[in-house]
């Protein structure tokens, strides 16, 4: 039987969504330094890696809104 999936932290999901920021900024300077060689490769994947980032930094602060609101109580 397969060990129980926990559940990402904040911070698990800030470092993520951190990580792929960095990944995106990564590909474009590639991009750069490559002169647009790989412009119809790595500029779509920059732009998924970017969203799936930004997906990850609002489900952070959705967790860290919903950590406030149960501490209040």
């Amino acid at each position: 039987m397969p060990a129980p999936v926990k559940n990402w932290t904040f911070t698990t999901y800030t470092i993520a969504a951190f990580a792929c920021s960095g990944l995106t900024v990564l590909l474009l300077i590639v991009n750069a330094v490559t002169a647009n060689q790989y412009l119809s490769f790595l500029l779509p994947v920059a732009v998924v890696v970017l969203v799936i980032g930004g997906i990850l930094s609002v489900r952070a602060r959705l967790l860290r809104y919903r950590e406030r609101d149960i501490t209040k109580n």
